[in-house]
């Protein structure tokens, strides 16, 4: 023992330098390989927490500005890698209990790494502004707002909120008074049948766009009872309806015509239409739609067209709407004859063109039907409806047409003995050059529906 003393005291202040060199050259080794320095991580969120210290007098808190913080971290390299450049290494907290009397509230932030401390963090701005203002709540309907497509020869019918159309929504006053719309969206793609859906409530503001989450997250949602809405989530219940395509439209009319003439024929355009529906609304409508608005031909002798809007004549039925989208606006073309006559639509594939020029491409007005009006000139009185198309010869001379450009050419019209014309036949073409060659026999071709 007493060796041993003897050699710890032996140079005892060159072993302290010794000890002390050693420790400076180890610090100069650490440092030049791990060295210090500083980072900046940006658009870190603020945590308000405590809001209860202010709503429980009425009253809530608004946050100005743009509810972030930059950080300043002071670490080693090694250590600042580590963090994550998001922010999420860190939370910024502004407690509410702690708000003073200029309105703002100092900020405290935390680090997950042990390895940072809050003296080696700074924030800018170190303190949250706010302002503090009346809380109000107030009643809104709720609109479901469906998305996608539903199965084939199903649509949307009816969408109810199952909580109750109307809803609370409490916030700040000023957020309460810009709200326009709430509305619960859903998406029905590839639905067959009637189902439950979960949907997200959504606020429109008065200028159309949608609330930020952080303008929804100041608000409360609840049901008209007053139970909170979790998540702002509903549940909505949507039936889907039949489509039917084909449905007839028929449209009648009131008031005598001018003497010596009657209404001949009412055409629509469409002449039917497609409507979505229950089965039940189905079998109470028939094949056939009759439209609620009369069209009034009183003293009237001249064809005219008028449009109609089916819009109450559908309201009429409480299960029965027009697809989304659909114009239900429809073309309404009503047609006079006189007394003792009858229309004869002739198809314009029995019509005989006669001359037909070569290398000339037709298309003719009407395309499908030419109505020919007829009138009896029997002493007796043939009888108009024994007469048919098949019974009425038309021919059309489109020598004229050899030439591009637009012709009205007369129809000869042959009829039965006993019956007469009771106007000119007219039909309208247009000529175009075309290449390919049409099929003729001898100096007479049939109209066929590609003339």
């Amino acid at each position: 023992m007493h060796n041993i003393v003897e050699k710890i005291r032996s140079n005892f202040s060159l072993k302290i330098i010794a000890l002390v060199v050693a420790m400076v050259i180890w610090l100069l080794v650490t440092n030049s390989n791990d060295p210090t320095r500083s980072i900046l991580i940006a658009n870190v969120p603020i945590n308000i927490v405590n809001e209860d210290s202010v709503t429980d007098i009425g009253k809530v808190v608004e946050p100005q500005g743009s509810g972030t913080v930059t950080l300043r971290v002071t670490e080693r390299n090694s250590v600042l890698r580590r963090l994550s450049r998001t922010g999420s290494d860190f939370y910024v907290e502004a407690d509410l209990e702690n708000l003073n009397d200029m309105y703002t509230v100092p900020l405290t932030v935390t680090c997950s790494n042990p390895a940072v401390t809050w003296d080696e963090i700074s924030i800018q701005p170190s303190s949250l502004k706010v302002s503090v203002e009346d809380k109000a709540e107030q009643a809104f309907a709720v609109s479901v707002v469906p998305s996608g497509n539903t199965a084939d020869g199903y649509a949307v019918g009816s969408t109810q909120v199952m909580d109750g159309k109307n809803i609370l929504i409490a916030g700040p006053k000023s957020l309460i008074g810009i709200i326009n719309q709430v509305y619960a969206p859903v998406s029905v793609s590839g639905m067959r049948e009637d189902g439950i859906l979960t949907s997200t409530l959504r606020v429109v503001d008065k200028n159309g766009a949608d609330f930020t989450e952080a303008q929804l997250s100041r608000l409360e949602f609840k049901d008209s009872a007053g139970n909170v809405l979790s998540d702002r989530q509903v549940l909505v219940s949507v039936e889907l309806w039949k489509v039917v395509p084909e449905i007839a439209v028929r449209v009648q009319t009131t008031g005598s015509t001018k003497i010596g003439y009657r209404v001949a024929q009412i055409t629509t355009i469409p002449q039917t239409i497609t409507l979505v529906g229950t089965e039940e609304a189905f079998e109470e409508l028939g094949n056939v739609l009759i439209v609620d608005e009369k069209v009034d031909v009183t003293n009237l002798s001249e064809d005219f067209t008028l449009e109609i809007d089916l819009t109450q004549t559908i309201a009429g039925y409480e299960e029965l709407r027009l697809p989304v989208d659909a114009d239900p606006v429809i073309s309404v073309q009503v047609q006079f004859e006189k007394s003792g006559d009858r229309r004869i639509e002739v198809p314009m594939g029995e019509i005989t063109l006669k001359n037909r020029p070569d290398k000339m491409k037709l298309v003719f007005t009407p395309a499908d039907v030419l109505p020919v009006i007829v009138h009896s000139v029997d002493e007796e009185g043939a009888p108009l409806e024994l007469l048919e198309a098949e019974d009425v010869k038309v021919t059309i001379d489109l020598s004229s047409c050899v030439e591009e450009g637009n012709y009205e050419l007369p129809a000869s019209v042959q009829l039965p003995e006993g019956y007469e014309l009771s106007a000119d036949v007219k039909v309208a073409v247009s000529a175009m050059e075309n290449t390919e060659p049409a099929e003729q026999e001898g100096n007479q071709t049939i109209l066929s529906a590609s003339s």
